[in-house]
């Protein structure tokens, strides 16, 4: 997917944040030293125009592109979880007094970014700034932080509305933790055309790298195969046959593979961001690193598959079979168990805050006293739960 294209994508989901909010929640706060609504509004559309100004004022810089990189700037600026005070100059000054004119804004400060993006170009390669938090990047990685940015601040506004939304509850005497925001998983932007073919050249790299870019693959067999770099974004799979694969690092983005084969895949390092799985095949799927964000698994067969110390944001399991798989010492945070089998999974020293395991089956499940803190249990599988780790409830 171009960059004009992620920023279009990313402009959709932050108005379909904001559609719907009247003009008392778009002015009040969740909390005395939380923003408002149009102060997130405003603090975004400061940002996009600092960015606009690196790239514009930007030194010329080697053309290089990092795909790894880029998907690791966008992940950890998306993610809620990273939190950072913005300085001084980015902090909203309350020059919006409603959400027509702060719309106004984000969509005038979003249209030059735009245009600058159609008319740059791969120009934006040879821009170098000096990103405060981040180091060294080039105008395109800027870019990805812009649509970051905006998609991270876009689950404020949801998370915000949420608290307003709610009814004030009488204080209790002890309360520690906070309810957890509601869940919100971005799907994978696809283009509304992709190039179909079912030519297994397209997954010929000559064992080094394979990019594949707005396409859709259908009915290819390409089991074990070899690439050192695999990087997929904004594709369609449907029916291709991975499995027994070796690869270096796998870079997907904005994907959706239905009834696919990754069976028995071995991987470095494997990055997923925005990505649906259907009705495939994991059994034995083994990564070194795993890095998924807004990640969705449906009727997924996951037994044996050893994602040690993996990391899960925004990730749901419908219908999945976990069954012996590993994920210990992974951080599930958040994440969502449908209706999955459980069974011999191993979650040691795994975090399970707000993991929600409700309607999968857990008898069986291996895990310890500690790594359950914070989880989300029905009553029944609390029982399970209590025999598991050798409780006698009386």
């Amino acid at each position: 997917m171009g960059l004009s294209s992620i920023l279009e994508a990313g402009r959709r989901d932050f108005l379909d944040a904001t559609r719907g909010i009247s003009p008392d929640q778009a002015s009040a706060k969740p909390s005395p030293d939380g923003w408002s609504i149009l102060e997130c509004m405003e603090h975004v559309a400061i940002v996009e125009e600092r960015y606009l100004g690196w790239i514009s004022s930007g030194t010329a810089i080697a053309p290089k592109r990092d795909a790894e990189k880029e998907m690791r700037l966008f992940a950890t600026i998306r993610s809620r979880a990273t939190k950072v005070e913005p300085p001084e100059a980015a902090r909203p000054q309350g020059r919006f007094k409603s959400l027509p004119a702060a719309l106004a804004e984000f969509n005038a400060v979003r249209d030059r970014c735009v245009q600058m993006v159609q008319e740059r170009g791969e120009a934006l390669y040879s821009i170098g700034a000096k990103h405060p938090y981040f180091g060294s990047v080039n105008g395109a990685e800027l870019v990805h932080l812009i649509d970051g940015h905006a998609r991270r601040h876009a689950d404020q506004i949801r998370e915000t509305r949420e608290v307003l939304a709610t009814p004030p509850q009488r204080p209790m005497k002890s309360s520690k933790g906070k309810k957890p925001a509601a869940f919100h998983r971005d799907p994978p932007d696809l283009p509304d055309r992709l190039q179909s073919t079912a030519n297994p050249e397209e997954l010929s790299g000559g064992g080094e790298f394979v990019a594949i870019e707005e396409k859709r693959l259908q009915d290819l067999e390409r089991a074990d195969l070899k690439i050192g770099t695999f990087r997929i974004e904004g594709s369609l799979l449907e029916r291709v046959q991975l499995a027994g694969g070796q690869f270096g690092s796998v870079m997907w983005k904005d994907v959706r593979l239905v009834g696919c084969d990754l069976a028995n895949i071995r991987a470095h390092r494997i990055v997923l961001l925005r990505g649906e799985l259907i009705d495939c095949r994991l059994t034995g799927f083994r990564a070194a690193a795993l890095d998924w964000q807004d990640v969705l698994i449906r009727n997924g067969d996951a037994r044996y598959a050893q994602l040690q110390g993996g990391k899960f944001r925004t990730c749901e399991f419908d219908g999945c079979n976990w069954q012996e798989a590993d994920l210990q010492e992974a951080d599930l945070t958040g994440s969502i168990f449908r209706s999955c089998n459980l069974v011999g999974a191993d979650f040691h020293r795994t975090k399970l805050q707000n993991a929600d395991f409700r309607t999968s089956e857990v008898e069986g499940m291996l895990v310890g006293m500690n790594d359950l803190r914070g989880a989300i249990v029905d009553p029944a599988q609390a029982m399970v739960f209590a025999r598991v780790l050798g409780l006698q409830i009386k």
